[in-house]
């Protein structure tokens, strides 16, 4: 608690000191941190990726769980893009082995990705503001159900989150990575970023290992890393080698969720409608679920 006290941003702003939690400023030293300690070697690299969701898995269940709504994850999301973006820009576009063109649509994605991430938030941001101003409203007052939880009627297919503190329309779930609320306001942006993202992080994978190792022609023009057994023998592209790895992990994970929110659009039904489902007929699996709301939402 000292120490959540005492971390502080001293600046110029009206209002004197801002005041910084210390969940939102562990991910910019352990982004980095992990990503040079990963580089040293395969048993390095092997044993980061293994630890690290053990890690936060063990936070979240530890520490972050009893914080509602903690910028842990959100920070990590911000500091990973940042990292990566500055490795391939720095340190692989130099190696001169990548088209100007290639780098071009890199970018383009990088940045349609983080617009439509920007504005899933502002509309979720105009949501809890428009909740905000309905608890002005005298208990039961409006139409549709009365919220359990807010102690307001909202309207059909609306669901209460309680770390935004209202209910939602059509509520998917409290998207820790963006933090924010995900509901019919913002749905389509928020897919837009996820397609961007996993087109971003898979490409500049791919790009980035076809630099760094030792490349070969699959159909036309088309690159996939063969030998990437000597990277390790330089720190930076060795950095450059685990940011691949970790990018395409991660746009992998992103992908299963584009499919699967195209899937819950097919069926007409969303994400928490399913989880209801899921629990009337007995079929959650604990671990699974933990794991779930982990790496993607809180209920």
């Amino acid at each position: 608690m000292i120490l959540w006290d005492r971390v502080r941003n001293h600046c110029t702003w009206n209002g004197g000191a801002k005041q910084i939690s210390v969940d939102a400023v562990i991910p910019l030293f352990a982004v980095p941190v992990l990503a040079v300690i990963a580089a040293q070697n395969l048993l390095c690299t092997v044993l980061i990726f293994v630890i690290t969701p053990l890690l936060i898995y063990y936070l979240h269940n530890n520490f972050l769980r009893f914080l509602l709504r903690t910028k842990f994850f959100f920070m990590w999301t911000i500091t990973s893009v940042l990292m990566m973006m500055l490795v391939f820009e720095c340190s692989v576009v130099p190696l001169l082995e990548i088209l100007p063109e290639e780098n071009l649509v890199f970018i383009v994605c990088v940045v349609g990705a983080m617009c439509c991430g920007y504005k899933t938030r502002i509309l979720a941001d105009q949501i809890i503001q428009e909740g905000n101003h309905v608890q002005g409203l005298e208990l039961g007052e409006g139409s549709g159900e009365l919220c359990p939880n807010c102690r307001r009627r909202a309207p059909p297919k609306a669901f209460h989150c309680r770390v935004c503190q209202t209910c939602i329309l059509g509520r998917e779930y409290h998207c820790k990575w963006l933090d924010c609320c995900i509901g019919s306001s913002n749905l389509r942006w928020y897919l837009a970023c996820l397609l961007f993202s996993a087109i971003a992080f898979i490409y500049g994978s791919n790009l980035t290992m076809t630099t760094v190792c030792h490349p070969f022609i699959l159909i036309g023009t088309v690159l996939l890393p063969d030998d990437c057994s000597d990277v390790y023998h330089e720190i930076d592209i060795a950095v450059c080698f685990v940011s691949a790895v970790y990018s395409l992990l991660v746009g992998l994970v992103i992908t299963c969720y584009f499919i699967y929110h195209l899937w819950l659009i097919y069926q007409g039904m969303t994400s928490n409608e399913r989880r209801n489902l899921g629990r009337e007929s007995h079929c959650d699996d604990g671990m699974l679920k933990s794991v779930s709301r982990l790496f993607c939402c809180k209920t």
